[in-house]
């Protein structure tokens, strides 16, 4: 979970949709995703460039290589990334990244990707093992952290033609001791909580990490500490209960809401979504062939009304969903649902209002009373960024210029209300609150909790749940879903094999929330 702001998300079958087949390379797309997420409502030209590289990250030339040389251009790598210094940082990125690649990015969000690698580390840094058989145009190595103790196969994609620079985002994924090496004795979980205070100390004594992290399992909090400050403009301090905006996390609340709707029969989730919307929503020559699971599970072929709400000058009249009917009247299709897997904010503002057509209520108004209240979710809610709320998180971008840093809030760079797709405020506490009511059937039957919680092949669709992004590895089941964006950062995991929960809430831009999931995750799937 990385690098929790896909906008444009031009991502089709090859996210996650040869996952059997290519493996691990499959992690490369988890980070493509969070990275156009992230940057996304500033930066709309990222996103083709990033999509490209996704997918070129699934299509590496099969030859394999084995290089010597390859080594050495590991080891520089990480010499420079171990420094932590972002100067150094800064001059390895701009001499040995492809051009199309560092163009794509504002120089200093380059500079922070890389620094939240390093900072999962504590500052310690990663000690190099060796090589593994790279694809060509896929650079790979065995690494370890030195803080966790835990093994990481890194990766690199490197641009097809000569000199072959560097073409994406490195990706650092848990894996296996090498051979020969005796695995390291288990984590306890005061280990973990121990190694997790120590990476957490280093990003707050730099200033990149401000929010509050909790660790627990079965629903017992392990680890649940507050840092930074919830206003700078006023010095006050997050607090374990300081509501901080989720951005995409709330995606999981509407997954769950329209499923509780098919549980009661009150739609079937094949329906299509014609039924329910009329034309000043959606062309009905599209709105007929989409199905409810297809805006469930992003394979609608909807795109993201984001784009079209950043380009207008008065971004602060979306309050309700019929305000949104002018972005998504004239959508078309990029290709035919379930062909294919595509993030999209506009199927789940959809789905936000084919509930409202179902069930005679807002959408706001059956969230709080089916999914926080029986929940127990006191703190959470859309409430509107511009009306007065006690103990809410101010989100602040962070701009390196020169030998200066520069804050800005996130007032008027989103939208000033959450709506299905996002955006809601929530704490920590609350979070983990979900997570137990969703564990013990409180809000859907074991038979539909387990739908939402299970990925759709049938859909083209193995990696994403009913709102939930679902994986399977070294850590066992994972459901899980971040939010990022300008002043936000922000993760949740439900380890569903061994019964952690890890919530990040930062109200720093990414990859705040995403380095210290990250950290931990390492460590989970060394378990």
């Amino acid at each position: 979970m990385v690098l929790k702001c896909l906008r444009d998300k031009p991502r089709t079958t090859v996210v996650r949709l040869f996952e059997r087949t290519l493996g691990r390379h499959t992690s490369h797309l988890w980070k493509g995703a969070f990275i156009m997420d992230r940057f996304a409502c500033t930066h709309s030209r990222v996103l083709a460039l990033l999509g490209i590289i996704v997918v070129a990250m699934l299509f590496p030339a099969v030859a394999r290589c084995r290089d010597p040389q390859l080594a050495g251009r590991v080891t520089d790598y990480l010499d420079v990334l171990n420094s932590g210094d972002r100067r150094q940082i800064r001059a390895y990125i701009t001499e040995n990244c492809d051009p199309s690649f560092l163009k794509s990015i504002p120089i200093h969000i380059h500079v922070t990707i890389q620094m939240g690698f390093y900072y999962a580390t504590g500052g310690l840094g990663y000690e190099f093992h060796s090589m593994r058989d790279s694809q060509t145009g896929l650079l790979g190595a065995v690494l370890r952290n030195k803080l966790t103790g835990s093994w990481l196969d890194l990766s690199i994609l490197l641009a097809q033609q000569p000199p072959h620079k560097i073409n994406g985002f490195p990706d650092f994924e848990p894996t296996s001791p090498p051979p020969g090496v005796q695995p390291s004795a288990k984590l306890s979980d005061k280990e973990i909580v121990q190694r997790l205070e120590i990476c957490l100390k280093k990003l707050v004594e730099d200033d990149e990490f401000s929010g509050v992290v909790l660790l627990a399992k079965n629903g017992t909090e392990l680890f649940h500490k507050a840092y930074g400050l919830a206003s700078k403009s006023y010095e006050v301090p997050n607090r374990l209960d300081t509501r901080f905006n989720i951005a995409s996390v709330g995606k999981v609340f509407t997954g769950i809401a329209i499923t509780q709707l098919a549980e009661k029969k009150k739609l079937s989730l094949t329906d299509p979504v014609s039924k329910y919307l009329p034309p000043d929503w959606l062309n009905p020559d599209i709105s007929k062939k989409i199905q409810i699971q297809h805006l469930l599970t992003h394979t609608s072929g909807l795109g993201d009304y984001f784009k079209k709400l950043y380009g207008r000058q008065t971004p602060l009249v979306f309050r309700n969903l019929d305000d949104y009917k002018v972005l998504t009247a004239d959508e078309t299709l990029a290709f035919e649902p379930a062909a294919q897997w595509s993030y999209s904010n506009t199927g789940f503002l959809l789905l936000g209002a084919v509930l409202e057509k179902v069930t005679g209520q807002s959408y706001f108004d059956y969230v709080r009373d089916h999914i926080y209240a029986p929940a127990g979710m006191s703190n959470t809610d859309a409430w509107d960024k511009d009306s007065p709320l006690p103990n809410r998180a101010t989100g602040y971008m962070k701009e390196y210029l020169d030998n200066t840093v520069q804050w800005r809030t996130d007032l008027f760079t989103r939208v000033i209300k959450g709506m299905p797709s996002g955006g809601s405020f929530s704490t920590a506490q609350d979070l983990l609150k979900f997570d137990i009511a969703l564990r013990l059937h409180k809000l859907l039957s074991p038979e539909y909790t387990k739908m939402v919680l299970t990925g759709k092949p049938e859909l083209n669709c193995w990696h994403y749940g009913y709102g939930f992004f679902i994986s399977d590895g070294p850590a066992g089941r994972i459901a899980a879903h971040g939010g990022d964006g300008s002043g936000i950062s922000s993760q949740f995991k439900m380890y569903l094999d061994s019964g952690y929960t890890v919530v990040v809430l930062s109200n720093y831009g990414p990859p705040a929330a995403t380095t210290v999931e990250q950290i931990i995750h390492q460590m989970l799937a060394s378990q």
